[in-house]
Order: C-alpha cells, then sequence, then structure tokens
C-alpha cells in the first residue's frame, strides 16, 4: 500500500499551533505569517509539521537532514536525500502528506470546490464524464478530475507549464490513469475519498492502493 499521512487542523489547539510554528523552518514560518486568516496558517504550518513527522518518525531521518529547497518551477526537495520524495496539499480542515521512493504528487481538495467554475481548463472527454453525471453529482465529479490531475502535475514538477488541458485523465474505473498528454513516464493514478467530502488523490510510480493514516496532535507535537 502507498501511505498518505493526513491531519485534521480542527483538533490542533492555539498552544499546538505555537508549537508547530517553532518547529517548522524560518521560510514556513514567514509563508505562514503571510497569510491574513488563521486557518491558512494552521494549515501551513500543520504540512510543515507533518513533513516534518513523516521524515523523522516513517524514514528515520537525521534533524540534518531536514533542509528543504525548490526546483526551478517551485517544486520542493529534500537538499541532502535526493533519493527521497514528497509531496504536501490541503484543503478545508485537512493537510496531506506522500512520500516516495520515486517523484511523486499528492492532492486533496473539498468537494465544495467544485462550485469554482475551472471545467474550462478541461479537455472535452473530462467534460464529458462530468455532464453525464445528474446535475447533482456534478461538482463532485469535477473535483474528483481536478485532484487527480493536479496529482499528476505535482508528481511532474513543472508547476504551470503544463497547462491542465494539455492532458487528459480517465476516473471511469477504480484504476484511475493518464490518458494522453505529457507521458514522459508511465506513472500511477490512485484516489480514495475521505470521510465521505474529499478527494485525495496520488501520481507516483508505485502501482498499490492508497492508505490513509490519520495522525492526532499529540503524534505531531512528539516531533516538534
Amino acid at each position: 500500500m502507498s501511505t498518505v499521512l493526513v491531519f485534521d487542523i480542527d483538533r490542533l489547539s492555539d498552544a499546538g499551533t505555537d508549537r508547530f510554528r517553532q518547529a517548522v523552518p524560518a521560510e514556513r514560518r514567514a509563508r505562514a505569517d503571510r497569510f491574513h486568516f488563521p486557518e491558512d496558517r494552521k494549515r501551513c504550518l500543520a504540512a510543515g509539521v507533518l513533513l516534518r513527522y513523516a521524515l523523522l518518525e516513517r524514514h528515520g531521518l537525521p534533524v540534518r537532514d531536514l533542509v528543504v529547497a525548490r526546483n526551478e518551477f517551485g517544486k520542493p526537495f529534500l537538499v541532502n536525500r535526493p533519493g527521497l520524495h514528497f509531496n504536501l496539499s490541503h484543503s478545508g480542515r485537512w493537510v496531506a502528506c506522500a512520500t516516495s521512493a520515486t517523484e511523486i504528487g499528492v492532492d486533496i481538495e473539498h468537494t465544495s470546490a467544485g462550485a469554482v467554475d475551472i471545467a474550462h481548463r478541461f479537455t472535452p472527454d473530462e467534460h464529458a464524464y462530468i455532464s453525464a453525471a445528474p446535475a447533482g453529482a456534478r461538482a463532485r465529479r469535477l473535483v474528483q478530475i481536478w485532484t487527480l490531475k493536479e496529482s499528476y502535475v505535482k508528481y511532474l514538477g513543472r508547476g504551470l507549464n503544463v497547462p491542465l488541458n494539455s492532458f487528459s485523465v480517465s476516473a471511469r474505473d477504480r484504476r484511475p490513469k493518464v490518458l494522453r498528454g505529457r507521458l514522459d513516464t508511465r506513472p500511477f493514478l490512485k484516489q480514495v475519498t475521505h470521510e465521505g467530502d474529499y478527494w485525495i488523490a496520488e501520481c507516483s510510480e508505485n502501482k498499490s492502493d492508497i492508505s490513509l493514516a490519520e495522525l492526532s496532535p499529540e503524534d505531531l507535537l512528539a516531533v516538534c
């Protein structure tokens, strides 16, 4: 199984948020401080600590190897551990972190995001899949497609250089896939729902299904 770590920021106290702030690198603290709303700051800080937990507890890295930089397109990577890849995402209450020995992309979105009109950035076959759903389910399908596409773009690590309409994905069966487009490699798409209101998609070279591991505030505070 491919394990994605998830954390519910609604369980984080103000004191815990302060601890998280002290534990993350200065660059992430500065990024969090730029957010106007407290919930946005919480998500940013929690993502940094969730990554810290994954690297320290799941992969056994020493603290000195938790140095993160970004490639020319903005995708973060570990400076001292080029063979270990990670990706972060957050939406609503939830923050997600995925790690892999190969490139990886993860995306989480609340189904309410389907109210945003982004379908014009999709391909005709994706439009057809969304439109085939009953009217009340179309926003949910839109987010299903959106998370799959975002996970693939994040896997490629080239940011806005990969427009969402430059490739298409299929979600018609249990094994989502990239149908056509920028197929530099043959990654696997995996997707699950969480709490009924969120879609989580992962793109990697690991074809096994996704398993979610929900962490508690105590789990994350232990690495702060």
